[in-house]
């Protein structure tokens, strides 16, 4: 649904209230364990801030949103920005996830095959979306907005903060002038990055980035997901056990649940 043009805004939104209302439903079965993520239509910013205004109302915990331009409009547009307000106001995260889409600009459309498309399309697009809202300053002018990168895996986060300061040392904020720290302060401060318990990378994310950064999923059904082997390929790390359950739990309760542990 997020992935189409939808000429008919309203008709979108019927559709992201008809699914939120049937996942907050399903997730009441079992509220100890299920926590909605609300979808918003990102085709219509105006209409995305009502739904997230009521799903929050209705019990929503966050908010789903495609990393891809919309319309023409990257995450951090102006027309974007009574949105993102709005979230700051209620205090719940955004989760980036792609998806495939013969509609809207992805990398993963340079390939021919879903296999190919699929290894480059949800980190390349995690990347340049979290490039984008730094150093286009959606960070500066939103520090309260948390921003969760899920199923796009953690292993290029080293690279593409230190890619970051590197283009901060030579040059500054001379063509982004809303950038006012270094951009690795505005990741620290706002976002958090997915892993899978299998990645061979992840100890030197820990080391190079932090523990603090990461949190954990198993793309659950998918079939190139972690389950059911997930939980017992991150416990197997070579990892301090406080690292294991900042990754497991602890990041996670401080944005998903609004509070520290």
């Amino acid at each position: 649904m997020l992935g189409k043009e939808f000429h008919d805004h309203e008709l979108l939104a019927a559709i992201c209230r008809a699914y939120n209302d049937w996942s907050l439903e399903y997730c009441r079965s079992d509220p100890e364990r299920l926590l909605m993520a609300a979808m918003l239509p990102m085709q219509d910013p105006k209409l995305a801030e009502e739904e997230a205004i009521r799903a929050a109302e209705l019990g929503a915990t966050c908010f789903y949103v495609r990393p891809n331009p919309v319309e023409g409009r990257n995450l951090y547009h102006e027309e974007n920005e009574a949105l993102w307000s709005t979230l700051e106001e209620l205090q719940l995260p955004i989760c980036l996830h792609d998806s495939g889409s013969p509609y809207w600009p992805s990398y993963g459309e340079r390939m021919d095959t879903h296999t190919s498309g699929h290894i480059i399309a949800h980190p390349f697009e995690a990347m340049v979306a979290m490039m984008s809202l730094i150093w286009y300053g959606t960070i500066e002018d939103h520090p309260e907005l948390k921003i969760v990168h899920v199923e796009a895996d953690a292993g290029w986060l080293p690279y593409w903060l230190q890619r970051m300061e590197q283009h901060w040392e030579f040059s500054g904020n001379a063509e982004h002038p809303k950038l006012k720290k270094r951009p690795t302060e505005y990741f620290k401060s706002n976002f958090l990055v997915a892993c899978r318990g299998d990645e061979m990378t992840l100890p030197a994310v820990c080391d190079l980035v932090g523990d603090d950064y990461l949190t954990f999923n198993t793309d659950y059904p998918h079939p190139d997901g972690t389950w059911p082997n997930g939980m017992a390929d991150l416990e197997q790390q070579p990892l301090h056990e406080s690292s294991k359950r900042k990754i497991f739990w602890d990041n996670a309760a401080s944005v998903f649940l609004n509070h520290s542990l």
